[in-house]
């Protein structure tokens, strides 16, 4: 009876920690998968900021070419100096934009890491503790068969 309360012990100790591995294993893919969302963002940011740039790059040319066919001066007319500044505005508002809410993002996906990394030492802590729990348990119940008290009611 002993050896299957031991055997039971150990192998209830070795599913608990190979539990733990597995919920750690999957905390890091997890991980993994957040900062390849990360890496993703950051090319995306890049793009749409290329896009904005050139965007507003296409719409101050336009403002030189009317300025040509009109015959005036597009750095003394104020007509389109103020559409000049106020693209330039605009498109420094949606910069800032979007670079905050990047960054806000990027904040999110950080702290999503730091939590997959807790989630993984917590699982592997509690798996120890369950399998020393197990192995605790199973001695105790050892003990208390194999005392010289219990082997008295029996003989």
């Amino acid at each position: 009876m002993s050896w299957w309360m031991v055997a039971g012990a150990v192998v209830s100790a070795y599913g608990s920690i190979q539990a733990g591995k597995a919920q750690r294993a999957e905390a890091q893919a997890r991980k993994a998968q957040l900062l390849e969302q990360k890496k993703d963002a950051e090319v995306s940011a890049m793009q749409e900021h290329n896009i904005r740039m050139d965007n507003l790059n296409a719409v101050l040319g336009l403002n030189e070419s009317l300025a040509g066919v009109m015959g005036r001066d597009s750095g003394s007319d104020r007509s389109l100096k103020a559409i000049k500044n106020k693209m330039k505005s605009e498109a420094d508002t949606e910069e800032s934009r979007s670079r905050l809410q990047y960054l806000s993002d990027q904040s999110q996906r950080s702290m999503g890491m730091q939590i997959e990394d807790m989630r993984g030492k917590n699982a592997m802590r509690a798996a120890r503790i369950n399998a020393v729990g197990s192995l605790l348990k199973a001695g105790n119940q050892y003990s208390q068969i194999s005392s010289p008290s219990s082997q008295g009611i029996y003989s």
